[in-house]
């Protein structure tokens, strides 16, 4: 392999040319480059060697999936140390694999695990993979079948969370060709040829038989997914400037008001929840989103439907409650002692005894002191069963009722906090003070309950 034949090939141009369009990409940069031993990847570090511009070490991964893999760790380590890169590997286990995933998903998860390891070990800036336009290809047509959405058209990044993929703009055939012209060793993974596995499928019997009829397929496919992508920018850029800026997020909640729902598509809904919930770049499954689309168009009060990344919604009067599901309280409850303020949840509470200034005290309740003073006084959150007698009903009414009656939403009401004395409930915070600590005639001394949200 001679460097000077390589550097005179109208593939390597090219290949610096996708370089140069990295911006973020600079000279003396150190990479990660992911080698399995195959042509593809093979190709890029044998270009990346002859550019000379970058910091290279050599990562790859052993599945042991083929009894002969262990040849492949030793050609890509041997082709290191000839090429002066620094090596790593990793042995993977497939016993260990959670039967959850498929072996494909497995892997990846792992490689991409193992190279961001290298990549914090080494100090180096990127990740590069050989994804080419056949796999941009396969990955849309695999998209489709799993209807993924918006996101799923646009196929695979050429830079995303510090991975780099220069070679995607270039056929499976041009690297081939380019290969047997400067004439360089690699290894053939068998089981590629393998057409039980659905990508293998993809790429023998339809893209490359496509391929043969018409060989401007993969570069109009390309273009495709590139136009699919523009598209995708463009909905995402309106949602984001006329949409989201309309949406009001209050503590942890996100609130979609009725009038943005009324006038605008579903899928726009979708993909705004998308937006708002940081999941925009995750392809979400087929069900994932005929799930939030059928909840979206069931508008029935106090509906909740619970997204696979932790997001809960909920229907509220014809608003949209977005809320990621909070963690437990660490602290069951917490003591409330006179002129001494205390954080529970997202709120400030006080009891104040003393004069104080009455714009301070605005929104505060004001309660007889006689009625709390030698009684141990503890805030909590709500429990299933409690009632209270709330101010101006002569009978008691079950917490949950008067959330209920108060048109609290679901999700708000599983934090609603308490104010007990002895046990028994005195306030329902923020909303109403029990009957039996209301000020009467006979009141000597008043004090003033306080909840102020801290966000």
């Amino acid at each position: 392999m001679k460097k000077l034949s390589i550097q005179s090939d109208p593939f390597f141009n090219d290949f610096q040319d996708k370089l140069i369009q990295f911006n973020s990409l600079s000279r003396g940069d150190k990479l990660v480059v992911a080698v399995s031993g195959g042509l593809d990847s093979v190709t890029l570090l044998i270009l990346l060697s002859v550019i000379d511009d970058y910091n290279i070490v050599v990562a790859h991964v052993d599945h042991q999936l083929r009894t002969d893999s262990i040849i492949d760790q030793n050609f890509v380590r041997k082709l290191s140390v000839n090429l002066n890169f620094p090596f790593f590997s990793k042995t993977l286990d497939s016993k260990k694999r959670d039967k959850k995933l498929s072996i494909e998903e497995w892997g990846r998860l792992e490689r991409y695990s193992f190279f961001n390891s290298i990549l914090n070990k080494t100090k180096s800036k990127w990740i590069m993979t050989a994804h080419h336009a056949n796999d941009q290809v396969e990955t849309l047509l695999m998209n489709l079948e799993r209807q993924t959405g918006v996101a799923g058209l646009r196929g695979i990044a050429k830079e995303r969370n510090k991975i780099l993929r220069p070679m995607l703009d270039f056929s499976k055939n041009e690297i081939i060709k380019f290969s047997k012209r400067i004439g360089y060793e690699y290894r053939e993974d068998p089981s590629n040829t393998d057409t039980t596995i659905p990508r293998n499928f993809l790429r023998h019997k339809i893209i490359k038989q496509w391929e043969d009829k018409a060989p401007r397929i993969i570069p109009g496919i390309r273009g495709s997914i590139e136009h699919f992508n523009e598209w995708k920018i463009a909905l995402d850029f309106m949602i984001n400037t006329h949409l989201k800026p309309r949406v009001v997020e209050e503590k942890n909640n996100i609130i979609i008001h009725s009038r943005i729902i009324s006038k605008s598509p579903k899928m726009v809904i979708v993909r705004l929840v998308q937006l708002l919930t940081d999941y925009q770049n995750e392809l979400w499954s087929k069900h994932q989103i005929q799930m939030l689309n059928q909840f979206i168009r069931n508008k029935t009060t106090g509906g909740l439907h619970t997204l696979h990344n932790g997001w809960r919604i909920l229907h509220d009067r014809g608003n949209l409650i977005l809320n990621r599901k909070p963690k437990k309280n660490v602290i069951e409850s917490v003591n409330l002692y006179p002129n001494d303020p205390v954080f529970y949840g997202d709120y400030k509470y006080e009891l104040v005894v003393n004069d104080a200034d009455e714009k301070q005290l605005k929104d505060a309740e004001s309660v007889d002191w006689s009625k709390l003073k030698n009684k141990k006084l503890k805030l909590r959150t709500w429990k299933k069963g409690d009632s209270f007698q709330p101010l101006g009903m002569k009978g008691h009414q079950k917490i949950s009722d008067f959330l209920i009656n108060e048109k609290v939403d679901l999700i708000s009401k599983e934090s609603q906090s308490v104010l007990t004395a002895d046990g028994k409930i005195v306030w329902v915070c923020g909303k109403r003070i029990s009957n039996s600590v209301k000020l009467t005639k006979d009141t000597m001394h008043t004090a003033f309950l306080k909840r102020d949200s801290i966000y």
